[in-house]
């Protein structure tokens, strides 16, 4: 069997090795590099809780990293796969065989886009994992709260203080 082609810009033309950098502006969709894990037992080393990021698994059985797309447009994720194969069979009858991959999906607000990372792992999981970014105390996000205080002068009304 004989691989055609990916269908994708080659890895040079479009991976960022800093999606920081890729991400400046804002509106400005940045390419993460996939990286090829070695084992899958990789993969589970340094996983951090679900709960403090993001992490997508999908299925990309077959592809290699350069056959992957993984883009990041404002807050959505897009991974994008396509590959070629055609040949011929014993009894000399061609053949050709495309398979594609393709998910789309939204990001949490919080997500730092420039701190996410994507790996291949041997058996064909591509994961994508992300860290949030820390909350600022309730404070900070709508400035002083209003407290009710008991039964004020006002004919048994509870007035509002700052």
């Amino acid at each position: 069997m004989q691989r055609v082609g990916s269908g994708l810009p080659s890895r040079s033309q479009v991976a960022s090795p800093c999606p920081s950098a890729a991400l400046a502006e804002q509106n400005q969709v940045a390419t993460l590099p996939v990286r090829l894990l070695r084992d899958d037992s990789a993969a589970s080393q340094n996983n951090f809780p679900v709960e403090d990021g993001f992490q997508m698994k999908v299925d990309t059985y077959g592809f290699t990293p350069d056959e992957l797309l993984v883009q990041v447009d404002g807050q959505c994720l897009m991974v994008t796969g396509k590959r070629q194969l055609e040949g011929c069979s014993p009894d000399g009858a061609g053949y050709r065989v495309a398979h594609r991959v393709h998910r789309q999906m939204q990001l949490p607000p919080d997500l730092d886009p420039a701190a996410m990372t994507c790996s291949l792992t041997p058996s064909g999981q591509l994961r994508v994992r992300g860290q949030c970014r820390a909350l600022p105390p309730p404070e900070a996000q709508t400035g002083p709260s209003l407290r009710l205080r008991g039964r004020g002068s006002n004919k048994g009304q509870p007035s509002l203080t700052r």
